[in-house]
């Protein structure tokens, strides 16, 4: 067993100051996790941090103010999917799912949606939209590393919008091994993904296309690869971004 630490990058939140909307920057963020063996894509986290450490982290930008990547509405990008019925009904994981925008439109859509997030405080404000929506959510406050060596459903629609990003630089085949281990053949999965020719400051780690098709190419296939503004508090021209629509192949003879 290895033990590591994995910087996540600078945070930033918004808060209003004398009637003024400020922006604070949190700091380096950085998480401690330990490996193990596995039979996916080789060595993966077995917790990316205790629990309890790691969402302290994560949740003090949302106790303070609003996080860059939370604008409160749903990707405009899984909307349209959605709308155009490119994405079939069924079973849904929203991998880090924040303040909860795009699980409750998943569900309003009709799926069965599972949102998991480290934040405690995200996952309060998350079920808290949810109610007010109307809708049911099997929300789960916990690392996703953690979560899915748990959970017996392999999903029919993964959403990462962000956690990509800040993972795959230590945790490459980790993330590998959850994709594999959430989804099954014939899966979907969007991911929103910073690009890498983004500089501005508040940006999310960013990515190129080449990053993209030998990472993600792994295990999916591409439907779909094009640049995107992605939304944020901190601008409102958001930040260069990167829609990856994925299906995972069926292999011949498959009997799911």
């Amino acid at each position: 067993m290895t033990m590591g630490r994995m910087r996540t990058g600078k945070v930033f939140q918004t808060k209003r100051v004398g009637g003024k909307r400020e922006v604070f920057e949190l700091g380096e963020h950085f998480f401690d996790f330990t490996w193990e063996e596995d039979s996916g894509f080789g060595d993966s986290p077995r917790t990316l941090g205790e629990p309890q450490v790691s969402a302290l982290k994560w949740d003090l930008a949302y106790r303070e103010g609003t996080p860059s990547w939370e604008t409160g509405e749903p990707a405009p990008e899984l909307v349209q999917l959605v709308k155009q019925n490119r994405i079939p009904r069924g079973t849904a994981l929203d991998i880090g799912c924040g303040t909860g925008a795009n699980a409750v439109f998943l569900a309003e859509e009709g799926f069965e949606v599972t949102a998991v997030d480290i934040s405690p405080t995200a996952v309060e404000r998350a079920r808290t939209r949810a109610a007010l929506a109307g809708v049911n959510i099997h929300f789960v406050v916990d690392d996703v590393f953690h979560f899915i060596r748990s959970c017996p459903t392999r999903f029919d629609f993964l959403l990462d919008a962000g956690f990509y990003p800040y993972v795959r630089g230590h945790s490459l085949s980790a993330y590998l091994d959850f994709l594999w281990r959430a989804s099954r053949p014939g899966s979907y999965c969007l991911v929103l993904a910073g690009h890498a020719a983004e500089t501005a400051e508040g940006a999310q780690p960013g990515v190129t296309e080449e990053d993209l098709r030998l990472e993600l190419g792994r295990l999916f296939e591409f439907i779909d690869l094009r640049t995107v503004r992605l939304g944020s508090p901190l601008r409102p021209e958001g930040y260069l971004g990167w829609c990856c629509f994925l299906h995972r192949p069926v292999p011949p003879n498959f009997r799911g």
